[in-house]
C-alpha cells in the first residue's frame, strides 16, 4: 500500500498539470500577454513555468521511489 501513495500522488499533480495547460485552466489563468515574466508574455512564462515544476515533480517521484518499476 506505501507504494501506491507516491504514484497516486504523482497522477493527482499530473492532472492538475493537465488541466492547467489545456481548456478550461488556460483559459481562465494563463491566457493573457500582460504582465511580462522575465522578458516573456505571461502566457509563455505559465506554460514554461508547469514544464519546469512537472520537470521536478517527476525527478522528486523518481528520487522518493528509487526508480522502481512496477512491473
Amino acid at each position: 500500500m506505501r507504494g501506491r501513495v507516491p504514484h497516486a500522488l504523482l497522477g493527482l499533480y499530473l492532472a492538475t498539470c493537465l488541466l492547467a495547460l489545456v481548456w478550461p485552466g488556460y483559459v481562465w489563468a494563463g491566457n493573457r500577454v500582460e504582465p511580462f515574466v522575465a522578458g516573456l508574455p505571461f502566457s509563455f512564462a505559465w506554460v514554461v513555468g508547469w514544464v519546469i515544476a512537472t520537470f521536478l515533480a517527476l525527478a522528486l517521484f523518481h528520487w522518493t521511489t528509487g526508480g522502481e518499476r512496477d512491473d
